[in-house]
């Protein structure tokens, strides 16, 4: 469930403050439980543990004094991860030249994915070279988008090593 308009503003707000940058918010209802979860990101380092602590702290307590979210929930802050969401026209800019994977709705109104690297980005569109071809995809089609690193869901799992067996012959225990 994506939160309002005015929820994500005053959120974007306070990361500003902060001097991070709000990359998506989810909201999950699931029977009594509430949950906000944020995700963050800033320019010049990767977000830590101690960048969550932050936030958390800082923005609880602002959502709190100003009762945005009724009732109680879990305020959840996370950084993007390697499969980061590209949700805004200048997270597309930003990671011009990076592997991407980006679900659309084209022109007959079929939903189609396209993985490969962001050419171009605009206000308007983004560009993906998707096996060889650039697909042109305005901002206004797009269901879904995130990078999309190559080894992704790719990797193998290590063979498990066999237990050492030592020469137990002629010991007593």
């Amino acid at each position: 469930m994506e939160p309002d308009k005015e929820l994500n503003e005053l959120i974007e707000r306070e990361l500003a403050v902060l001097g991070y940058e709000l990359v998506k918010t989810e909201a999950l209802f699931s029977g009594r439980r509430k949950a906000l979860r944020i995700f963050i990101d800033r320019l010049e380092a990767p977000v830590t543990i101690h960048d969550c602590i932050r936030v958390t702290k800082a923005l609880g307590l602002v959502l709190d004094a100003t009762e945005t979210v009724s009732g109680p929930y879990n305020l959840e802050i996370s950084s993007p991860g390697s499969a980061r969401p590209l949700t805004k026209p200048a997270h597309f800019a930003r990671f011009r030249g990076e592997r991407s994977r980006v679900e659309y709705v084209d022109d007959a109104g079929v939903k189609t994915t396209a993985i490969g690297a962001i050419v171009d980005a605009s206000e308007t569109a983004v560009t993906v070279c998707a096996d060889g071809v650039d697909r042109v995809i305005p901002h206004a089609s797009i269901v879904k988008a995130n990078l999309h690193p190559a080894d992704q869901g790719l990797r193998e799992p290590e063979p498990r090593r066999q237990p050492r067996r030592g020469n137990r012959a002629g010991k007593r225990f």
